[in-house]
C-alpha cells in the first residue's frame, strides 16, 4: 500500500495516450571579467527643506499556482439491449462465475451450463478467457475497461472502492502486467460495471446521514449464496447501537434504508432505549456465523426491544418485549416502502397484531403488516413466520438499482 492520501484521475482504456519529452537545449555561460576600480567617495549635502524620500516598496507580484487539470469525465454508454430474449455471446473475465452470469442474463445456472458443455461442478477458468453462448432474457450494459493512473496514497483497495469493483477481481485483471504490488504511474486496468460506475459518478445523498454512507456498494448472488462489494458500514446513529460492528457492512441501498428507518423510528417514538441491531454482513459476504443468509449485505437482524422497566441485559421473551414499540420499529422499516420481507416467529406475531389493534390499525393495515392470523404458511403480509426468529426480528432489503448481479 502506498501512504498518504491522494486522488487518480480516471481515462477510458480506448484512449490513446501519449507522453513524449522534448529535447532539452544546453544553456551557455558566460563569464565576464570583473575589473576592480577605485570607488570615488563624494559628500552629499542634505537642505533641511528637502528631506529625503524613502524608496517606494516593490510589492512582490502575487505566486500564480497552475491551474489543475480538469479531471477526466464518464458517461454512461449509449447502450441498446434489443429484442429479448436473444443469444449473445459472452467474453468471460477472470474471477467471473457462472452463477454470476446465470443472475446477470436472468437464466438459470444449469442453463449456461448445458447451452457451453460445461459440468455440473466445472468451473470457468480464472485467467483464461471464455466465449459463453447465452439465450439472454436480460442484457445489461457491458462491462468497460478504464485505467487508473497509480498515485501516491493508492491501493488496491482504495482503488477498487473508487470504481465499486472486488478487490480480489482488480488484482487479477492486472497481475500479468504490473504484478502484485503498485508502482506510481502505473496504470491499472478496471473492468466497470456501468450500471454500478454510474451509481458512483452521478450519487447526490438526500441528506447528511445518507452522505455518510458511500456509493457502489453492492451484492452479487443470493442471500443465501453471495459476496459483498465495496461494502459500506452501518454508521453510528441516534437511537440504535451496533452489537457487532466488524457484521454491520451491507449495500450502499439496504444500508441507506436502513439509517433512514432507524432515524424515522428515533424521531417518532417514546421508546427510552437504544436499539440494538445485530448481524448485517461480513465486510466481503460470504457465509457469516450460523446464519443461513446474510452473504451479500441485503439481510439485518435487530434485537425485538424489550419493555423500559425490564432489565436490558436479559433476553427477549414474549412478555418482556415492548412489543408497541416493536411494532413502531416494523412501521418504521415499512414506510421506507423498501423492503422485501421482515421474518418474525408466528407467535411473536400474534403479541404484533394485538398491539397494532391497540394501536387503532384497521384490518386492511394489520393485513399489510404482518401474516398473522391467516397461517404461518400464508404469502400474505411484510411480516412472516421463519424458525428461529423469536427474539429478533429479520429484515430483507431488494436487489437496487445499480445491482446487475443480485439475485432475490
Amino acid at each position: 500500500m502506498l501512504a498518504g492520501l491522494g486522488l487518480a484521475g480516471a481515462v477510458l482504456a480506448c484512449d490513446a495516450q501519449a507522453a513524449s519529452d522534448g529535447p532539452r537545449g544546453r544553456a551557455a555561460v558566460e563569464l565576464a571579467a570583473v575589473v576592480e576600480a577605485p570607488l570615488a567617495v563624494e559628500t552629499a549635502t542634505v537642505e533641511p527643506d528637502a528631506p529625503s524620500l524613502p524608496e517606494p516598496a516593490v510589492e512582490p507580484e502575487p505566486a500564480v499556482e497552475p491551474e489543475p487539470e480538469p479531471e477526466p469525465t464518464w458517461r454512461m454508454p449509449a447502450h441498446d439491449p434489443g429484442e429479448l430474449p436473444r443469444w449473445i455471446r459472452h467474453e468471460t473475465l477472470p474471477r467471473e462465475t457462472v452463477a454470476q452470469l446465470a443472475i446477470r442474463y436472468g437464466v438459470r445456472e444449469s442453463s449456461v451450463r448445458n447451452w457451453n458443455e460445461l459440468g455440473d461442478d466445472e468451473e470457468l477458468h480464472p485467467r483464461k478467457p471464455a466465449r459463453l453462448r447465452i439465450y439472454a432474457q436480460r442484457f445489461p450494459p457491458p462491462r468497460e475497461a478504464l485505467s487508473h493512473r497509480v498515485v501516491e496514497g493508492d491501493s488496491w483497495g482504495s482503488i477498487a472502492r473508487r470504481y465499486g469493483v472486488d478487490t480480489s477481481r482488480l488484482r487479477a485483471w492486472n497481475v500479468g502486467a504490473i504484478g502484485r504490488s503498485l508502482e506510481l504511474g502505473e496504470a491499472v486496468t478496471v473492468w466497470i460495471d456501468p450500471l454500478v460506475y454510474a451509481s458512483i459518478v452521478d450519487d447526490v445523498p438526500q441528506n447528511a446521514r445518507a452522505a455518510l454512507v458511500p456509493p457502489g456498494a453492492h451484492g452479487i448472488g443470493t442471500p443465501q449464496a453471495g459476496v459483498l462489494v465495496a461494502a459500506v458500514q452501518l454508521p453510528p446513529g441516534p437511537g440504535y447501537e451496533r452489537r457487532y460492528p466488524n457484521s454491520a457492512w451491507g449495500t450502499t441501498w439496504a444500508v441507506r434504508h436502513t439509517v433512514a428507518a432507524l432515524d424515522h423510528f428515533a424521531a417518532r417514538s417514546d421508546y427510552p432505549n437504544p436499539i440494538r441491531v445485530g448481524t448485517m454482513s461480513r465486510q466481503r459476504g460470504g457465509k457469516i456465523g450460523g446464519h443461513i443468509s446474510h452473504q451479500s449485505g441485503r439481510d439485518l437482524d435487530i434485537r425485538l426491544p424489550l419493555r423500559p422497566e425490564v432489565p436490558q441485559s436479559l433476553p427477549p421473551t414474549l412478555r418482556r418485549v415492548d412489543w408497541p414499540a416493536t411494532l413502531e420499529l416494523i412501521q418504521a422499516f415499512a414506510d421506507t416502502g423498501f423492503v422485501s420481507v421482515i421474518f418474525l416467529d408466528y407467535k411473536a406475531q400474534r403479541r404484533l397484531y394485538k398491539a397494532g389493534q391497540e394501536a387503532g390499525l384497521d384490518d386492511a393495515t394489520l393485513g399489510e403488516l404482518m401474516q398473522y392470523p391467516r397461517g404461518s404458511a400464508a404469502s400474505l403480509g411484510l411480516v412472516r413466520h421463519s424458525p428461529g426468529h423469536a427474539d429478533h426480528i429479520h429484515v430483507r432489503f431488494p436487489c437496487g438499482p445499480a445491482e446487475p448481479e443480485c439475485g432475490e
